[in-house]
């Protein structure tokens, strides 16, 4: 099974023309059974097409999809055309899914967690969790983690995996780069690099709490150099998508990889990661 795991930047280039093209072709290409995208804009129409752009995709890939929203419409309301939020995809039937809202922080903007259960062939359920942090500060991307293992706790003795735009960064890809990770640490907030580590390195903290709850880091596990680049106009190499496999799955991963070849499609590359059947 192939996870992967894509900011796909609000259905346009970084230049501001529609990617939806550009994003089928990716993803047909990677051949993922388990897609998850953040900056998902649902029900928003497709260029030239009534259908949700969400649902172009699923169709031209043959895969289900879920969708979770970040923003709290209230109960009363339909989803507005501009909803925001995560999205799944998956070959396989979706048995469940629920969007999670993670705890408001005052002053940042609404996140959630997508949770999906993939049923597999053999009658067992494979879960998937999609998120997408802050982009300023590390404080809040901790904070905003800490609210989601209030679901995620429940899987920790199952195989999962935990993806998205993280918008943080592992002091492990600056092993051989001190100076740019001090200058990194020294940056206010997030635009072409991450934000809000309080002006020096002790300040990277998200990651290592993922890790400290026993997640797996797929691409270092791999056996890559530490580094790597998923944000594509970053001023440095910037790693901050990631897929996390908890602990009874990381054994069964066998590679994760990020794709370089559409740079042009939006501002983050794709990340996979390929899994063995038990």
């Amino acid at each position: 099974m192939r996870v992967l795991t894509w900011n796909i930047h609000n259905w346009q280039t970084a230049e501001g023309a529609p990617n939806l093209a550009g994003i089928i072709e990716t993803l047909t290409a990677a051949n993922a059974d388990v897609i998850g995208l953040n900056e998902v804009f649902y029900p928003l129409p497709a260029p030239g097409d009534s259908r949700p752009a969400l649902e172009v995709l699923a169709g031209a890939l043959g895969m289900h999809f879920v969708f979770g929203p970040c923003v709290r419409w209230p109960a009363h309301n339909d989803m507005p055309e501009t909803g925001y939020g995560n999205a799944l995809l998956a070959r396989l039937p979706i048995a469940a899914s629920a969007a999670h809202h993670l705890t408001p922080i005052p002053g940042y903007g609404d996140r959630g967690l997508l949770e999906a259960r993939i049923a597999q062939p053999d009658g067992s359920s494979f879960t998937a969790y999609v998120t997408h942090l802050d982009h300023t500060n590390e404080d809040a991307r901790v904070q905003q983690f800490r609210a989601a293992r209030q679901w995620l706790i429940r899987d920790r003795n199952r195989g999962h995996v935990l993806m998205g735009d993280m918008n943080a960064i592992s002091a492990w890809d600056f092993t051989e780069r001190p100076d740019e990770l001090a200058a990194l640490a020294q940056h206010p907030r997030g635009s072409n690099l991450v934000g809000g580590l309080g002006g020096d390195a002790a300040g990277i903290k998200a990651i290592a709490q993922m890790e400290k709850a026993g997640y797996v880091d797929l691409y270092r596990q791999a056996g890559h150099a530490p580094g790597g680049r998923s944000y594509v106009h970053a001023e440095m190499d910037l790693r901050i998508d990631f897929i996390f496999a908890s602990q009874p799955l990381a054994p069964q991963v066998t590679d994760c990889g990020i794709i370089t070849t559409a740079d042009h499609v939006s501002d983050h590359r794709p990340v996979w990661a390929d899994i063995a059947a038990d």
